[in-house]
């Protein structure tokens, strides 16, 4: 019975050492945003909204990163307007390998919903609205 109490104290320790390391592991987590000139939805129809480059990022992120979290999306600041500003978090969460695939694919993310928004709506580096910059702008921080 005492070689039993030991094995199983030892079989006990080992697995709570396991499982401490498991929870160890590494997590990053980025504040994504993205800017435009917005705008109200009647007037200025036709410009760069800044919810929909977020939506376009989010989408590639559930194929590029599935194992991702993302959470908090928030932008515009009413019914009938376009979109100035859009913010999410992105949390992976592995080993230091995983941490940067996953920087990789928030990073490409952003910068292929960035020119996918802008294209999609005709605008191009320079151009401006209302003597402000007119195409989408994001970073990763």
């Amino acid at each position: 019975m005492r070689m039993f109490t030991i094995t199983l104290k030892r079989t006990v320790a080992l697995l709570a050492f396991v499982a401490a390391g498991a929870a160890t592991a590494a997590t990053a987590t980025w504040t994504v945003t993205f800017e435009g000139p917005g705008g109200h939805s009647n007037g200025n129809y036709g410009n760069v909204n800044a919810v929909h480059a977020g939506a376009r990022a989010v989408m590639e992120l559930t194929r590029t990163a599935p194992d991702a979290v993302i959470a908090g999306m928030k932008g515009g600041n009413s019914v009938n307007s376009i979109a100035s500003d859009c913010t999410f978090t992105v949390t992976a969460t592995g080993d230091d390998k995983a941490i940067a695939a996953a920087k990789q694919a928030v990073d490409a993310a952003v910068q292929n919903a960035v020119k996918a928004e802008n294209d999609f709506r005709g605008v191009k580096a320079g151009d401006t609205v209302r003597g402000a910059p007119a195409e989408i702008r994001a970073t990763v921080k």
